[in-house]
């Protein structure tokens, strides 16, 4: 990391502005390269800034591996759990289809209350969170977060 005006810069983003800040703009600009105005390059490293300092790459990161858990987790419990559940319980074989009829007319149910479904959802959200939390703990990735890690900032005192 540079230091280029009291802020911390990428070694990438501190040579690519002290390379603006050296070149010539009364030039023309060449048709096969593109050149940044300083504050285009501004907005840019603001944008950067706020990557960095708000975890925006972890959010992503966590969205896709949550994303992809629960699929997974889903599969598992429509494949397996329900299955297995739904075979001890009397009735159909998948818990996911079981009902309590609410009212029957001329012999056909027409409100159905669907436990087993809700049942299962609930299942999949556990198994979900619990994937989770020890994904969290067992591979100390709550310590990557530097927001935690960073010293609390000191209160100056008004001067009189």
């Amino acid at each position: 990391m540079a230091e280029i005006n009291g802020h911390k810069k990428s070694k990438l983003v501190a040579d690519a502005q002290q390379q603006d800040e050296a070149a010539d703009y009364d030039k023309p600009a060449d048709h096969r390269t593109m050149r940044l105005t300083k504050s285009t390059r501004k907005q840019f490293n603001g944008f950067m800034d706020f990557v960095r300092q708000q975890g925006v790459v972890g959010l992503a990161v966590g969205l896709t591996i949550g994303t992809a858990v629960t699929v997974f987790v889903k599969s598992i419990v429509d494949g397996i759990v329900n299955p297995v559940i739904g075979a001890l319980l009397p009735g159909s074989s998948d818990l996911a289809s079981k009902y309590t009829c609410l009212n029957v007319v001329s012999g056909k149910c027409t409100n159905k209350l669907a436990w087993g479904m809700v049942l299962s959802n609930f299942i999949s959200f556990l198994a979900i969170a619990l994937l989770v939390y020890f994904a969290v703990h067992l591979l100390k990735l709550d310590r990557l977060d530097k927001k935690k890690d960073a010293p609390p900032p000191v209160p100056t005192s008004p001067k009189k």
